[in-house]
């Protein structure tokens, strides 16, 4: 038997049997409540202001804004989910400063706090990992977690040091603005720990064991760290952009390792049978690409992509439950393989023929792969063995998804402002899109085809303790 498919061998914990405790119950719905109330003030100040509230920017609302809504919708959710727990006040007491300490970082104006915010998420996450701390895979997956930050933090305040030191100040718009006239290899030692700090709370290889191994935590808690948490690794490289951009190499390596982890997570995703690590293996997946995006450039896209991805995950752990008995048909996709590789090749030629016709800048990369997927799922839907009235509702709810990422993404460009300069030139461009392209192609020409055994393996137990013996 794999270490994948071993069994937990502790009992069920009493957690499960308990009776409901009036007090944490209490607290959840004084939480849920806060939550509510402050994303719908924040909410309503930036749409009758029409941008930012005074002292704040596009990036730090639209933060703000996710971290509100996802977590006030895990809240609610985990008054029901969490009702038999043991210890339901101390539960939604660390999700209350979860959220305070992500706000902190978000919301900060000099490294102090910002760094105060950042170190205290990563304790907290890693407690709610463990949570359940009867049982010693979830000990063993909040020991990682922690481990796993506490390498990604110390690279954060060396960074934070580095450019604090070096700009006189401890305030981080001066500090980005200093940036292009700080020497060359601080700024590029910089960058590289700040990318660092990103890879290990994205869980980009080789740190992406932390966010493999926390499926002990209970289901909200996986909502609310792949659906926001681990997109603070994107939101820093957004926010120190400028830092980046005198550091070209650094973001020559975002693209790599970004690279890399999009195609290492769609392969964990496609071998787990569990719903929960395949779901993680997805997040993953997009981690890197969000972060590719990043190095990149197009930041409007990677903050776009943090918040739908951060919407569609949060729906999908929560839904998670639904899926106990199912079997997923590994056949199904966005359609046949024929169908995906004309819509490549189109999606190809397009691409071609804006980096002919202009100077395309590092959104073409994103764009074109988001509006590939969106048109081999209308052509899956309206290809589909379906009556002509189901075939019609999914092309019109796809066509409106079509719309929303359209308005979110103008939204977004509106709050960030202008993309950086392509780090590559056109046709590299062109090239990337093409291997995503190619690989998608690949993908699903093997579908019926099994992968190498030793490449199967490494993947099934990706983020799997090794086993302990029991005491």
């Amino acid at each position: 038997m794999s270490t994948a498919d071993r069994l937990p061998t502790e009992p069920a914990p009493a957690a499960l049997v308990s009776g409901p405790c009036p007090h944490g119950t209490r607290a959840g719905r004084l939480l849920a409540t806060a939550l509510w109330s402050a994303f719908a003030l924040l909410g309503a100040a930036t749409a009758v202001l029409q941008g930012p509230p005074a002292g704040m920017t596009g990036l730090e609302t639209v933060i703000a804004l996710l971290t509100l809504f996802v977590a006030a919708i895990v809240t609610t959710f985990s008054l029901r989910y969490m009702r038999a727990d043991r210890r339901p006040g101390r539960y939604f007491t660390q999700v209350g400063l979860l959220v305070g300490s992500v706000l902190l970082f978000a919301l900060a104006g000099n490294v102090i706090v910002l760094a105060a915010g950042w170190v205290a998420s990563g304790l907290l996450l890693a407690q709610l990992v463990g949570h359940e701390a009867a049982w010693s895979e979830a000990r063993a997956a909040a020991s990682r977690s922690l481990r796993t930050f506490a390498l990604g933090d110390a690279a954060f305040l060396a960074a934070l040091a580095l450019l604090a030191s070096a700009a006189g100040t401890i305030r981080i718009d001066a500090i980005v603005a200093a940036a292009p006239a700080l020497p060359a290899e601080l700024t590029l030692a910089a960058a590289l720990l700040l990318l660092v700090a990103a890879a290990a709370r994205c869980a980009l290889p080789p740190f992406s064991g932390w966010l493999l191994s926390s499926m002990t935590a209970p289901t909200p808690v996986s909502a609310l760290m792949h659906a926001g948490l681990v997109n603070a690794g994107g939101f820093l490289l957004i926010r120190f952009a400028p830092v980046f951009e005198a550091a070209p190499l650094a973001r020559i390596v975002a693209v790599a390792i970004g690279l890399l982890a999009a195609l290492y997570g769609v392969g964990v995703m496609s071998v787990r049978p569990d719903i929960k690590r395949s779901l993680a293996g997805s997040t993953v997946s997009q981690m890197g690409f969000m972060i590719m995006s990043c190095g990149l450039g197009a930041y409007a896209a990677a903050l776009w992509h943090i918040v739908a991805h951060g919407l569609f995950k949060a729906w999908l752990f929560l839904g998670s439950g639904s899926s106990v008995g199912t079997r997923a048909d590994k056949a199904a996709g966005l359609g046949s393989a024929g169908m995906v590789t004309m819509v490549a090749t189109a999606t190809l030629a397009l691409g071609a023929w804006l980096t002919l016709t202009s100077a395309p800048g590092g959104s073409l990369v994103p764009l074109l792969l988001g509006l590939a997927t969106a048109l081999a799922t209308l052509a899956a839907g309206f290809g589909a063995t379906l009556p002509w009235r189901a075939r019609l509702a999914i092309g019109s709810l796809v066509l409106a998804l079509i719309g929303f990422h359209v308005a979110g993404l103008t939204v977004i460009e509106h709050l960030v402002g202008p993309d950086a300069a392509a780090i590559l030139p056109p046709w590299a461009l062109l090239a990337l899109l093409a291997g995503f392209l190619a690989a998608w192609v690949w993908q699903q020409h093997r579908q019926a085809r099994p992968l190498p055994a030793a490449l199967y393996i490494h993947l099934l137990n990706a983020g799997i303790a090794p086993a302990t013996p029991e005491t």
